[in-house]
């Protein structure tokens, strides 16, 4: 599976503990909790913003936050189920993260629960993808806007199929498609854009390959070595 998810829990004593817990509750009430956990997540997922641990405590569980492995464990199964979605657990800059993935594998499907606005705004981060990793993870966000400005995509002004390309860009940093990083270097203080933790866990490797290729029409295992490098880096085929 794709979706490498943590444990929560690593102790099977603090497992029976927490299920113990629930066990107090009426199956009415727990059932209830699942299903707001899944709508809360999918909520989420349709903003394209990764949910916090913090945010499930906060918003769902209130007063029950020693409830989330039971409740996770309904939700998933709930989610698997009825959408087959899987749910992703990330621990990422210090916070956990829950992100969902489709297991739908029909390009032509994936393509239907996405609104027409957002294909135009796949291209262009599969565009900014493609580059940062071809500049080893690590793209000067002056370099970006330099390249896309030959490309006819220019930052100051609104493009026909991307709109305001700064505020998309910013956008993807928001989804966490896109990690903005300021760094100290030879030229001085610059922003740095690297792949981010959504990007890792949704994007296929093998198509920002086959994209790379594409552009310069050559075949993609001449980068394979490269591509299989990357962390994260998955579905080479």
């Amino acid at each position: 599976e794709i979706c490498h998810s943590m444990k929560l829990v690593t102790s099977s004593s603090y497992k029976f503990y927490h299920f113990q817990v629930a066990a107090q509750m009426s199956g009415t009430d727990l059932k209830k909790l699942e299903i707001d956990l899944a709508r809360y997540l999918l909520f989420a997922d349709k903003k394209n913003i990764p949910t916090k641990k913090q945010d499930i405590f906060k918003h769902v569980l209130k007063d029950n936050p020693r409830l989330l492995p039971k409740v996770l464990e309904g939700a998933r199964k709930y989610l698997k189920r009825t959408f087959n979605y899987s749910v992703c657990e990330v621990d990422y800059n210090k916070n956990r993260y829950y992100l969902l993935r489709n297991n739908v594998e029909l390009p032509e499907l994936q393509l239907l629960t996405r609104p027409a606005h957002s294909h135009s705004q796949l291209a262009l981060l599969t565009i900014i993808l493609s580059m940062i990793h071809m500049a080893n993870n690590a793209l000067d966000e002056k370099d970006l806007w330099e390249t896309l400005k030959i490309l006819g995509i220019d930052r100051t002004e609104s493009h026909v199929d991307f709109g305001e390309t700064e505020k998309l860009l910013n956008e993807f940093v928001k989804q966490t498609y896109i990690e903005k990083q300021k760094v100290t270097t030879t030229n001085g203080l610059v922003v740095q854009l690297k792949w981010g933790m959504r990007a890792y866990h949704e994007v296929r490797m093998s198509d920002i390959l086959q994209f790379v290729a594409s552009i310069y029409d050559v075949d993609k295992d001449i980068w394979k070595k490269q591509f299989s490098s990357h962390d994260g880096a998955m579905d080479i085929s």
